[in-house]
């Protein structure tokens, strides 16, 4: 009967680790999933912003040369 009770703590031990590392295991996983979407995100918001201001340029650009001239002349080209 002792012999039983030592093989079933030892066999409660051994599946409470595998637990255990099986929890610890995905908690990393999910870790490193928060993190790569996290830097993806910081890398689609830089490419907007950049998409942005060349919208905002192109949008602001001289339309004719009487105007690049006056722009050039006011110093705000």
């Amino acid at each position: 009967m002792t012999a039983d009770l030592i093989a079933g703590a030892v066999a409660f031990v051994v599946v409470a680790l595998g637990v255990l590392i099986w929890y610890a295991n995905r908690a990393g996983k999910n870790a490193a999933s928060v993190s790569t979407s996290e830097a993806a995100k910081t890398s689609a918001d830089a490419q907007t912003r950049k998409a942005q201001a060349m919208a905002q340029a192109q949008a602001d650009k001289p339309a004719t040369e009487e105007a690049v001239l006056q722009r050039l002349g006011d110093g705000s080209a």
